[in-house]
């Protein structure tokens, strides 16, 4: 209408999009994959992944033996790229016979080598079928196990190419770089445990405000490499392989190239893959728990070290071994399981964050309990989780136990501070955009600027509250630094959420040159994370006497 008697000018107020980053998490591909370096692809169901798996590659021949109960000697085609003496889960296929095929748990042996156990003797091959490539088969075996958990949380697969830990290290590094932070966690393959690329690269992720975080299976052997400060790490050990055999006297200990061998009085009766434990030696670096690898048999033990321990002074003892425990099957990834916890918490009203401790897992093994008292001790203590089950609470579920990060802390207690942080961030900044674009109300630079963003943080405190983050209520003060401090250090605000704004005069009389840039620091919030009860302690007094 031409010269209209009334105008009107709409503007419009947008509300923050949901921070996604906590939900975002990738398991990590070397080789396994048909992606590219650097990319990636969602998987909302476990179908999702066939269709992005290396193809198979051949082998040329498959042998079975009667040694150490029954194991396969499997050759490849070509050189396979694994170190002689590593790990690695391999799924065989379309060998004749079939009862050949299957997924294993395998060790290299040679350049093109590897053996898995099998009990049963399959018969002489006829067709020698094929292998998956490096990585495949433990990556089907961790979507697998992440998507037992429910079908409600989708997860990436992001490949980092083929080769040993360091590249891969060495390319996630480079993806991170390029990319920014696009996943809040990874979980790792097995043979990035204990790799010193990897260490040094984890020293990157430490600090209280760094948001990622590592899922990483670690062993019996390697476990102690992962250090205190470690808050990104989140350790897990699985059920070891374990057999039954008597103390045995070690007779001699030698080093080369990486390898121990110890020679027992008497055969030991330990095979290849499984743990084992050895005390009493002199330099201590003989002493402690390892996984026995390829050549060992009768009265010789092999394992792997880093660095020379030494010549023995005083030789020392093979432990006992009172009971017998299998390792998770090969299809499984039991580390798979917690991590699904973690990606699946979607805080909300109605939808807590609940304690990771003592979470159920499904299609996991528990790590046995018989003979392991002290070794199930001292993962707890080192903080390095495990699955357990709920007997003590007359409950059959297999769970997490203890759900803590390297430095000790409960992994909700981070999860709670980087969602305070990522959220903190994501409301003011929507509050001064909006503000920047609202005529009627814009948001300036004083006290009444101030006052709206402390309220927008109090809002995001409340929140946390309600969601079961933090503890207690939210506080609003307007104090200066000092004085602040001051309260702090008397407890005055303990156990609850105080969101501080520093009043706009005094903050401009102590920072005269921030209100020309624009920049004002005076916000803080203090809280508490919620965590859940990890230890109890109930005192009961008997008595002879009868209450009168």
């Amino acid at each position: 209408m031409a010269n209209p008697i009334v105008v009107v000018n709409v503007t419009q107020t947008q509300a923050p999009l949901p921070a996604a980053l906590q939900k975002t998490g990738a398991l990590i591909s070397q080789g396994g994959t048909t992606l590219g370096v650097g990319e990636y692809s969602l998987l909302t169901q476990l179908s999702d992944l066939t269709p992005l798996l290396a193809t198979p590659l051949s082998l040329t021949s498959v042998a079975w033996a009667s040694t150490f109960g029954g194991q396969v000697t499997a050759t490849a085609a070509a050189n396979h790229g694994i170190a002689a003496g590593q790990q690695f889960t391999v799924t065989i296929a379309d060998v004749v016979p079939a009862a050949y095929n299957g997924t294993y748990l395998a060790m290299a042996t040679g350049a093109a080598t590897f053996t898995y156990y099998l009990t049963a003797n399959p018969g002489a091959q006829t067709t020698a079928g094929t292998y998956t490539p490096r990585n495949s088969a433990e990556l089907v075996s961790m979507a697998t196990t992440f998507f037992t958990q429910g079908a409600q949380q989708g997860v990436y697969v992001l490949e980092l190419g083929a080769g040993e830990p360091s590249t891969g290290v060495a390319n996630l590094s480079a993806f991170i770089t390029a990319n920014g932070q696009i996943f809040y966690s990874y979980l790792v393959p097995r043979n990035w445990d204990g790799d010193s690329t990897f260490l040094t690269f984890l020293g990157g992720f430490e600090s209280t405000t760094a948001k990622t975080y590592f899922f990483v299976t670690t062993s019996l052997q390697n476990r102690g490499v992962y250090e205190a400060t470690m808050k990104c790490v989140e350790a897990f050990v699985e059920a070891p392989f374990v057999g039954a055999w008597p103390t045995n006297v070690i007779t001699n200990a030698t080093y080369s190239g990486g390898r121990v061998t110890l020679t027992t009085t008497s055969a030991h009766g330990i095979i290849p893959g499984q743990y084992f434990s050895s005390t009493g030696f002199t330099p201590d670096g003989y002493n402690g728990t390892f996984l026995a690898l390829n050549g060992t048999t009768g009265s010789t033990l092999i394992y792997a070290v880093p660095a020379d321990p030494g010549a023995d002074s005083v030789q020392g003892v093979l432990v006992a071994s009172l009971y017998v425990s299998d390792p998770p099957p090969a299809a499984q990834f039991d580390h798979a399981a917690d991590f699904w916890v973690t990606l699946n918490y979607d805080p909300s009203t109605t939808n807590k964050v609940t304690p990771f401790a003592f979470s159920y897992l499904y299609g996991v093994t528990e790590f046995p309990i018989k003979g392991n008292a002290a070794r199930l001790s001292s993962l707890k203590t080192s903080s390095d989780n495990y699955v357990g089950t709920g007997a003590e609470g007359g409950i059959t579920n297999t769970m997490l136990l203890w759900g803590h990060v390297k430095d000790g802390r409960p992994f909700n207690y981070w999860y709670s501070v980087d969602w305070m942080q990522i959220n903190g961030a994501l409301f003011v900044a929507n509050a001064i955009i909006n503000g920047s674009n609202t005529p009627i109300n814009p948001l300036y630079y004083d006290q009444n600027g101030i006052n709206r963003l402390q309220q927008v943080l109090a809002g995001v405190g409340g929140s946390a509250i309600t969601y079961g983050l933090a503890l207690g209520k939210v506080i609003q003060t307007e104090l200066n630094g000092p004085d602040f401090a001051l309260e702090l250090d008397r407890g005055t605000y303990a156990g609850n959420v105080v969101v501080n704004a520093v009043p706009f005069v005094p903050y401009s009389i102590s920072n005269p040159s921030h209100y020309r840039i624009g920049k004002y620091d005076g916000l803080s919030v203090t809280f508490t994370p919620l965590r859940g009860f990890e230890s109890i302690t109930i005192n009961i007094n008997v008595t002879d006497f009868v209450a009168g």
